[in-house]
């Protein structure tokens, strides 16, 4: 009986979100896993990327899924410039992933490297000074909507 109020609230708050969603044939015709790695940056990017697991976005509708590790997943997002101390492990991060992959880079401030210098491979999105999940959410069905990742 719990479940039926959430339900509710849940369809309310998605249904404000629709987007536009390509039929043709993609690259994940099923689904899309992510994980996420913090480079370094302030709380409020980690907040605004895990507020797209709440009801109000329905990721779960579009296909997206997080996940634990990045052996399952088929993008990876580095939230902020990463520092120096955070280079290996993104790098490791990397080549446990399986291939295709991608890598997405979501910036807001000016502390740590800076993107280009890190000869990053398969870079199929980089969003700067983000103020709202909704960017990320669009940029999302855009990668598994659109076969951005070979």
């Amino acid at each position: 009986m719990f479940l039926w109020p959430i339900y509710g609230l849940s369809k309310k708050y998605s249904k404000k979100f629709k987007f536009k969603t390509n039929n043709s044939k993609t690259v994940f015709k099923k689904s899309l896993h992510v994980f996420c790695i913090d480079g370094g940056s302030d709380v409020e990017l980690l907040m605004e990327f895990y507020s797209l697991l709440s009801p109000k976005y329905n990721l779960h509708a579009y296909g997206i899924f997080f996940t634990n590790t990045p052996r399952h997943a088929d993008v990876l997002v580095i939230l902020s410039r990463p520092t120096q101390k955070m280079l290996p492990i993104i790098q490791e991060a990397i080549s446990q992933m399986p291939s295709p992959y991608g890598v997405m880079l979501i910036e807001n401030s000016n502390i740590g490297l800076y993107f280009e210098k890190l000869n990053l491979k398969n870079v199929v999105a980089h969003l700067k000074n983000v103020s709202e999940p909704t960017e990320i959410l669009k940029k999302l069905i855009e990668i598994a909507q659109g076969g951005l990742i070979c």
